[in-house]
């Protein structure tokens, strides 16, 4: 974090500083209790109780905070910070601190492929600018100010996912880091069970366009057929595209499978590029393909960026592919299981898959469906069978709604097994694989037992 003025802090907050005010470097902005030292500004939200006397301690705390609280005459009247409205006060602060630094910031969105395509869009800017990005998977908002305060003098670029889990969360993120690029992966029935609707939850992800005040550059799937539904009518800046439709700014000419990897080709403006990306799928080509007009805006070389995207390290549990013992095959692909990645998994299985192999398909539960639960088990059930799994094998009961689809599409029953624990998995495992086997793992619903099953089958 870039130290602070208080005074300065202040006045962004159209609050009129004190004498005692003036002059105090601040050099902790947080809303956790836990983080407060010296020189912190705390934003006191829920009305939570106050750490008075570990505050005493310390010089230099303020609180901001729109409520009374204990022992609060045992402070200094300068260091309360009395709002009338907390959250205001909040984002009038996240608008002062992001537009210290004039700097790109790339938020991405998307029900699958934004970890990757952002992971991908740093690797390439790593080596020559000092990126801020989110952690991992880590895009819950209760990290975003943690990801904001990362920005400071040295920053050139920012790269952030910007998840929707419930209304409101594109608005409130954009609200941290006033993306200048905006990418959407694609968009798929997910986190339905906080937002009801998903047309609502397709309107909740569109809402980065406001979020970037409708300018800057927007780049679009442009073969998912749920963002070509969405209104870019109101959107001033530049729209780019990728895809494999002919239209798309970056258009995805071809792809091959490679044993870790994908080659592919891919046109822009009149000129083809080879490139290679470690990670197998289709989907992991649309995911470079947007890193790459996304580091196409930022004045990256082409060739350069892809010489980068072939030295990728690929993200961990996103179909990651481990050598088992008995000369088996593990994929685990279990970070996450929605329909989408659930889909992009098992074709991506079917296609890898050798014919001499037996495809396993070891599921647990998806999440976050809603009202759309049965239709999506159901859709996911006729796809195992359509997509010729050899064997089906469902952990945990919400997980043995894929079963009768399965059966109904062609899945013989006697090829399907049922388990409640990681016991019972490591016992059948033991008897049952043989080698040559590929047996892949998916699941939602953050089940150590995958974990711990995936552990006992290596090598």
């Amino acid at each position: 974090m870039k130290t602070l003025l208080l005074e300065n802090i202040l006045t962004a907050m159209n609050i009129q500083p004190n004498k005692k005010q003036k002059g105090i470097r601040i050099k902790t902005v947080t809303d956790d209790r836990s983080e407060i030292e010296s020189h912190t500004l705390y934003f006191r939200w829920n009305n939570k109780e106050v750490p008075v006397n570990r505050i005493k301690n310390y010089t230099n705390v303020f609180i901001v905070t729109d409520t009374s609280f204990s022992d609060m005459e045992k402070l200094n009247s300068e260091q309360i910070i009395m709002v009338k409205d907390l959250k205001e006060s909040f984002f009038k602060f996240t608008f002062y601190y992001r537009h210290l630094f004039h700097i790109p910031v790339v938020a991405i969105t998307g029900t699958c492929g934004k970890s990757t395509t952002k992971e991908m869009l740093k690797h390439i800017l790593e080596e020559t600018h000092n990126v801020q990005a989110t952690i991992s998977s880590k895009n819950a908002d209760y990290y975003n100010l943690s990801y904001l305060l990362g920005m400071d003098e040295e920053t050139d670029v920012a790269v952030f996912e910007t998840a929707v889990s419930k209304k409101g969360d594109m608005t409130q993120s954009c609200k941290y880091f006033y993306p200048t690029i905006g990418i959407m992966t694609m968009i798929d029935v997910d986190h339905t069970d906080q937002i009801r609707s998903f047309q609502d939850y397709l309107a909740e992800k569109a809402k980065i366009m406001e979020g970037m005040n409708n300018e800057g550059t927007l780049i679009l799937n442009s073969d998912d057929p749920c963002l070509s539904t969405i209104d870019t009518s109101k959107f001033k800046g530049e729209i780019m595209t990728f895809g494999k439709n002919k239209n798309a700014t970056f258009r995805i000419k071809k792809y091959e499978y490679h044993t870790s990897g994908m080659t592919f080709w891919i046109k822009y403006k009149q000129k083809e590029y080879k490139g290679y990306i470690p990670g197998l799928g289709e989907h992991n080509v649309y995911n470079a393909a947007a890193s790459l007009a996304a580091a196409a805006i930022l004045g990256v070389n082409l060739p350069y960026a892809l010489m980068r995207l072939s030295s990728y390290h690929h993200m961990g549990s996103h179909f990651q592919i481990i050598e088992g013992r008995k000369q088996i095959t593990l994929v685990d692909d279990t970070w996450k299981s929605n329909p989408a990645s659930l889909r992009k998994g098992l074709e991506t299985l079917s296609r890898v898959a050798l014919p001499s192999q037996r495809k396993i398909a070891v599921l647990g539960r998806m999440a976050s469906l809603g009202k759309y639960a049965d239709e999506e088990y159901e859709k996911a059930g006729h796809l195992i069978a359509e997509l010729g799994v050899d064997i089906l094998i469902t952990k945990g009961f919400i997980a043995k709604d894929f079963q009768k689809p399965a059966i109904e599409a062609g899945l013989d029953p006697n090829h399907i097994y049922h388990f409640s624990e990681a016991d019972e998995m490591k016992r059948f495992f033991d008897s049952f694989l043989i080698p040559n086997d590929i047996v892949y793992f998916k699941t939602g619903g953050n089940d150590s037992d995958f974990d711990d099953v995936i552990d006992y089958l290596k090598r």
